[in-house]
């Protein structure tokens, strides 16, 4: 027998004082789910720094390596997502990252040994649906550690690790291709090995180890709107969180599509920029993935850090759709940067560009997982985050890097043409984006007090 909506709002609509676990454990949390995260993001990009390796390896074209890198992995971390969101919402999310964890490590190292295209595109699905379950978990988890004053703050520091995860993959592949020798290397009871193999191997190993680290982490009691719903059968059904979302269309139509717009910048900028000034400068791709990876890793992290405590200090001071008012900070700058950096004339100029897409870009995006869980019910965090991991998958993960390369195989037919490429792309996106997160401070504020209120 299911919930009926009237029901399952009123339950929702409860408040209980909830005693909130230890501060100084919670940040351990956080720091623990932080590293997991890194090598999430680490595995995750690592082809990033190896098109043209794996594109003569295996001969094809930047549209063929585009899916490798987008949907590969995308098609089934988004499928994937929905499902576990439900399990996160009832299950034990620390046994959830666990076994994720081991099971993405294990698809990273096993690409090292791909023999083919079909193979290596096999191990990447591998990866996503390892990964599909750690952010819906990682998010839930923190949510019920941290009273709301400093949630933003939690989850913007929680957020850094997947700038520097992404930075880290682009410093540490380059520096292993700087190191081990372009013929490759001996694999006992193997032979002979190529050094992008070798970085597969070498990303695979350290989540197989770390993942024992999270049986030092205890599950929370679930806390705020709905945290006393403890039975399967009172778990809001697919059919109760559809009418949550019709009943505030107008502010999760913009909420959860806005960091899909996002996602398609990001990917679609950073899987091809290695590339892009390997082609367009002639730096090696060692030393380009150790400078982007670099500057990636710094901005990512200042534009986080900037967007949890601008967050929190503005909802603090009463604001009106604070978080989501972040947002669209971040939007204003990403909006003029994001096209142009890959038309710019010199490495030089390239960077410093790329530098404050970057901060605009962490600085929206980071206060997107607490600008959903704000305007949330408890029990409806772990789908609704899976939503909007799926939007962001289909859309950012998986189109991001294949429109550029469509346009680059398809309407330029020239590789060079990789920089008109990328700015065509993120020129439109950009414009959709700072439209969605304007036009949608108004309604965001309303759901807000509903739910505040406790009339959703």
């Amino acid at each position: 027998m299911t919930t009926s909506h009237t029901d399952t709002t009123q339950l929702l609509g409860q408040r209980e004082t909830v005693r909130y676990p230890n501060e100084q454990y919670a940040w351990y949390v956080v720091f623990v789910l932080f590293f997991v995260t890194i090598l999430s993001q680490l595995d995750r990009q690592l082809p990033t720094l190896l098109v043209e390796e794996i594109r003569s390896e295996f001969s094809i074209s930047d549209t063929q390596f585009s899916f490798l890198q987008g949907y590969a992995f995308a098609l089934v971390y988004t499928l994937a997502g929905l499902p576990l969101g439900r399990l996160v919402d009832r299950k034990s999310r620390r046994n959830m990252i666990f076994f994720g964890l081991l099971f993405w490590s294990l698809m990273t190292f096993l690409a090292g040994f791909a023999t083919s295209y079909t193979t290596l595109f096999l191990a990447r699905m591998g990866v996503g649906v390892g990964e599909a379950v750690l952010a819906p978990a990682a998010y839930s988890l923190i949510a019920d550690y941290f009273v709301p004053q400093r949630r933003g703050r939690a989850l913007g520091i929680y957020y850094i690790s997947i700038a520097i995860g992404s930075g880290a993959s682009l410093v540490i592949g380059g520096a292993l291709l700087a190191l081990i020798p372009e013929q490759g290397m001996v694999f006992p009871g193997v032979g002979y090995l190529e050094a992008w193999r070798w970085v597969f191997l070498a990303a695979g190993v350290p989540g197989l180890l770390l993942s024992f680290l999270l049986f030092s982490v205890r599950e929370p009691a679930r806390q705020g709107s709905g945290a006393n719903l403890i039975d399967d059968c009172a778990l809001p059904t697919i059919r109760d969180v559809c009418v949550f979302l019709r009943h505030h269309c107008a502010t999760f139509s913009r909420l959860l599509v806005y960091p899909s717009i996002l996602a398609i910048i990001g990917y679609g900028s950073l899987a091809w920029a290695p590339v892009l000034f390997a082609r367009k400068f002639g730096l090696q791709i060692a030393h380009s993935g150790i400078l982007l990876g670099g500057l990636i890793a710094v901005a990512g992290v200042v534009g986080s850090l900037i967007s949890g405590f601008v967050s929190d200090r503005w909802a603090a001071k009463g604001h009106s759709a604070a978080r989501f008012r972040v947002t669209l900070c971040g939007q204003l700058l990403l909006f003029p940067t994001v096209s142009l950096w890959a038309l710019m004339p010199s490495p030089t100029l390239a960077l410093a560009m790329l530098f404050v897409a970057i901060l605009g870009l962490a600085i929206a995006q980071t206060a997107a997982p607490a600008a959903i869980q704000e305007v949330t019910p408890n029990r409806m965090r772990g789908q609704l985050i899976a939503l909007y991991l799926l939007l962001g998958g289909l859309l950012g993960i998986g189109l991001g890097p294949t429109l550029p390369a469509l346009v680059t195989d398809y309407v330029f037919q020239d590789d060079n043409a990789l920089p008109w490429s990328i700015a065509l792309t993120a020129f439109p996106a950009s414009v959709i984006g700072v439209w969605l997160t304007w036009s949608g401070q108004k309604p965001y504020a309303i759901t807000q007090q509903s739910l505040i209120s406790g009339k959703d």
